[in-house]
């Protein structure tokens, strides 16, 4: 798990047992007070990997698009009714192959996006991305999607046309391990990305608490 992972389940871990102790309407002042520290030193761990600490953070929001769009072309590529014909009718696959290269177009903007950011951010969840198709690239080659130097997917057309629509099921429809570990990834690397610039636009009053 990359460093980045770390320190946010860590942050999240500790804000929330200290909130499920913090039962009272008014909050018990020390642990608001711990509360309070730990949003400050998550910042400061952001900080120094590079995350968040630019006044304009649209590198950061064109990278949680991306991988919106990517979440969002997996969960497309869910519905069952891609991978099997309608009653009495020919199996059509078009709807498959147009799923499938909406997918690589998402996944590869991501990639871009990442790239626009570099640091601990794109170094960690580019490592992330490559490492778990590289261990599926073996079933990816045999529907026509190999990856290039650059860490972007590519797709032999004629051979994702002629692909069985089970083995394209087996790698990016629901149950697949690769789907799951990617969807994973796209989450944290979201959730990061949102709470680094949610503290970004957030100021702290003279106690220390984040007031938005």
């Amino acid at each position: 798990m990359s460093s980045i992972n770390n320190s946010y389940e860590y942050y999240q871990c500790n804000q929330g047992l200290l909130s499920m102790l913090n039962k009272s309407k008014s909050g018990n002042p020390l642990i608001n007070q711990l509360i309070s520290n730990n949003e400050i030193k998550y910042q400061q761990k952001m900080e120094s990997l590079g995350i968040g600490t630019t006044k304009n953070n649209t590198k950061y929001k064109n990278v949680d698009n991306a991988t919106n769009n990517l979440l969002d072309a997996l969960e497309k590529l869910d519905d069952k009714d891609l991978y099997t014909a309608e009653s009495g009718k020919e199996y059509d696959k078009s709807k498959l192959i147009k799923g499938v290269t909406n997918f690589v177009a998402a996944y590869n903007s991501t990639i871009s996006n990442l790239d626009s950011c570099g640091g601990a951010l794109n170094k960690s969840f580019k490592t992330e991305f490559t490492d778990t198709f590289k261990e599926n690239a073996a079933s990816f080659e045999k529907i026509g999607i190999t990856i290039n130097a650059d860490k972007k997917l590519s797709v032999d057309q004629e051979k994702l046309n002629a692909a069985n629509p089970e083995d394209i099921k087996a790698l990016l429809g629901n149950g697949s391990s690769y789907r799951r570990e990617l969807i994973s990834s796209a989450n944290s690397m979201d959730s990061i990305i949102n709470k680094a610039l949610a503290m970004r636009s957030g100021t702290y009053n003279a106690n220390g608490f984040m007031m938005y």
